[in-house]
């Protein structure tokens, strides 16, 4: 089916450019007919009434993609801006070190409240980061190894 809203040319066309009733169609032109419609359909579902109103009038469902692409995505050229104002956008020191903080797994989130809390973190370095984060987690493979050996003392 995306193929039909990619590459188009799902509704059956005479040499003149008109469409072909439905009662003259080859069964693979009426074949392809159902794939735009039900194309179209899919798109239709998942469209908001605003964007709904943008498109509702076009028979194709690639008309409708192209559309909606290039009312949200902009054109080919606009992209192409975009895409370079986003690879020319620095990082500072924050915004590396919120990222870590925001990637550590779940069992790490009580550190992290903590750091969050107790440093600036706009005045920390990131290797200073790292540094607090490898203790860390020495010590949380400290508590696992405990766990582990008090447990197998019970169970004996």
């Amino acid at each position: 089916m995306w193929d039909v809203v990619e590459q188009g040319n799902y509704i059956p066309l005479n040499q003149a450019g008109n469409e072909i009733p439905k009662a003259q169609r080859s069964e693979k032109q009426k074949q392809r007919f159902m794939l735009n419609s039900k194309a179209r359909n899919t798109l239709m579902c998942a469209l908001s009434e605003k964007e709904y109103t943008k498109v509702h009038s076009f028979r194709s469902a690639k008309q409708m993609w192209d559309t909606l692409a290039l009312t949200y995505e902009g054109s080919l050229e606009v992209k192409c801006n975009k895409l370079s104002l986003l690879a020319r956008r620095t990082y500072d020191n924050f915004d590396h070190i919120d990222k870590l903080l925001r990637s550590l797994p779940r069992k790490w989130r009580p550190q992290v409240t903590a750091l969050r809390a107790s440093k600036n973190l706009e005045k920390i370095s990131l290797k200073e980061l790292i540094g607090l984060l490898k203790i860390h987690k020495l010590e949380l493979q400290q508590d696992d190894a405990g766990r582990k050996q008090k447990s197998i003392a019970l169970n004996v």
